[in-house]
């Protein structure tokens, strides 16, 4: 006894939906698709956030040193407009304490004198050591490997065939 045609695409269709979706011709498909990854560096110039840093801690410093120097009466603090060297100058220059006096306030000033020539010195330093570092740029690039797939699926051949249509990408 001949099986009646829509048995048999019954069953064609349901083995067909066992199939998998897509397959390599090697069985060497991988999920997620590799990433290929090209990195390059580039130099682009002077450290412009090194010489900005530099430059803002040579402002915050020198700031400070600019009004004692005109707001103080002594002559020693008018050095303080020389930037850099204008406290180590100012230090050098300073009266010490009168005897029978309270030096606490002498040394206070010559300590503030010492710390505000550090930062400046620091804040030029850093401003040349940006001009004299290059920045790089470094620019990553990804990309998906593509990988040949090939797709299975029933289609209709002819008037009354049914088959198998194969479709991929290669």
């Amino acid at each position: 006894m001949k099986p009646p045609l829509g048995c048999l695409v019954a069953l064609a269709l349901g083995a067909t939906a066992l199939l998998p979706r897509t397959a390599n011709a090697d069985g060497s498909q991988q999920w997620p698709p590799p990433v290929v990854e090209k990195t390059t560096s580039q130099a682009t110039g002077p450290s412009m956030a090194m010489v900005g840093s530099g430059i803002g801690i040579f402002a915050l410093s020198y700031a400070p040193a600019v009004v004692v120097a005109a707001s103080s009466g002594l002559p020693a603090d008018r050095d303080l407009y020389v930037p850099i060297a204008g406290p180590w100058v100012d230090f050098a220059q300073r009266p010490g304490c009168l005897p029978g006096t309270s030096c606490v306030g002498e040394n206070t000033d010559r300590a503030l004198l010492v710390v505000d020539g550090i930062f400046q010195g620091l804040g030029a330093v850093t401003v040349v050591g940006g001009f004299l570092n290059t920045a790089h740029e470094t620019k990553t690039v990804r990309t998906i490997a593509l990988v040949p797939k090939l797709r299975l699926a029933p289609a209709r051949i002819g008037y009354r065939g049914y088959g198998l249509m194969a479709s991929g990408s290669f």
